[in-house]
């Protein structure tokens, strides 16, 4: 086989592979990646960083773990937070029709348990946004269900 037959093997070989990404890529019905109100959210990012600040000078971190026998995601605070209201959401990129939220309650203990067992496994993110005496924090991170 000479030269000119690879390049363009080679060649027929690119364009049929981009045609079927081209393809691929049209069959998708519904993407979910961007909110509704992305525009808002990344005007206001700054308060996020002010927040993320905040949470990285607290006495310790925040810890996310998913017990995967009991199927419950444990959120362990810092002392200092224990009084705290705000929110959990619950962040699924590929279909954000199951995302969800729920309340804070660590009015008396330092850890909040959230159920997950009706929830789909995969990729989850989790956000965290709690205020106390009026001081926003904000945590997020990557779990997988």
């Amino acid at each position: 086989m000479n030269w000119g037959k690879k390049i363009a093997i080679v060649y027929l070989s690119f364009v049929a592979f981009m045609g079927f990404m081209v393809w691929k890529c049209l069959q998708q019905k519904d993407i979910n990646l961007v909110s509704e109100d992305y525009y808002q959210k990344e005007i206001a990012y700054q308060e996020n960083i002010d927040q993320m600040n905040n949470t990285n000078q607290l006495s310790k971190e925040l810890k996310f773990a998913y017990e995967a026998d009991s199927k419950v995601v444990t959120l362990d605070f810092p002392k200092e937070s224990i009084g705290s209201t705000g929110k959990v959401n619950f962040y699924r990129p590929a279909d954000a029709h199951k995302d969800f939220a729920v309340n804070l309650d660590i009015t008396n203990a330092e850890s909040q348990i959230i159920p997950v067992a009706n929830i789909d496994r995969g990729l989850w993110v989790v956000k965290v946004s709690w205020n106390k005496d009026g001081k926003g924090y904000y945590k997020e991170e990557k779990m997988t269900l």
